[in-house]
């Protein structure tokens, strides 16, 4: 089913060759994939595997409150960060644990959007190449199906770039009136596990 192959339908009496999208995200960013830095395309292929350490950072008080709440990672600026994700031609599966606690998410394209899900949270994500690098802008949020009002919707920065020849990212998420609530940062070494 995913092993990239073309399927025919019939059109006109003709058989028509159907292109089978790659992975939600090559699919979202059109021709702009190729663009990104070797790297980070190779992160986005296949079953990959990313490992090394990242600086996180709580928010404090309340945003504090909230991260401890959603079981989000501690503080540490050494965490031991390890990920190991999947992509396939409907969704991604990013798997990230940090110091031994894991946080899964899933991501499918919905009309222009890469829609990452997390357990009852859906962000809608415009990716896009921007500077040499993969950025992620936050469109809108639902939890469930209701849509979170711009007002109290959170905020999100979020890339993936290239430093040094190893994988390197940021995302630092807030919440209005809570402040930072999780940011996480650092760079990684790629191992492709599949492709």
């Amino acid at each position: 089913m995913f092993d990239g192959g073309r399927r025919r339908g019939s059109f006109a009496g003709g058989a028509v060759a159907e292109r089978i999208p790659e992975n939600a995200l090559i699919e979202c960013l059109d021709g702009a994939f190729v663009k990104l830095p070797e790297i980070v395309q190779r992160a986005h292929r296949g079953t990959i595997r990313l490992s090394g350490t990242a600086n996180v950072q709580r928010g404090k008080g309340l945003g504090g409150l909230i991260a401890m709440l959603l079981r989000l990672p501690k503080s540490n600026p050494k965490a031991e960060l390890v990920v190991v994700a999947w992509h396939f031609s409907d969704q991604m599966v990013w798997s990230r644990t940090f110091d031994g606690r894991a946080m899964e998410s899933t991501f499918r394209k919905d009309d222009d959007f890469l829609v990452e899900q997390i357990g009852p949270l859906s962000l809608y994500l415009q990716p896009m190449c921007e500077g040499g690098r993969l950025v992620y802008r936050l469109i809108a949020t639902q939890i469930g199906p209701i849509t979170v009002p711009r007002l109290l919707a959170p905020s999100m920065t979020a890339w993936e770039g290239e430093k040094d020849g190893r994988y390197a990212f940021e995302v630092s998420v807030g919440l209005p009136l809570c402040g930072q609530v999780i940011r996480y940062s650092g760079s990684l070494d790629l191992e492709v596990l599949a492709t």
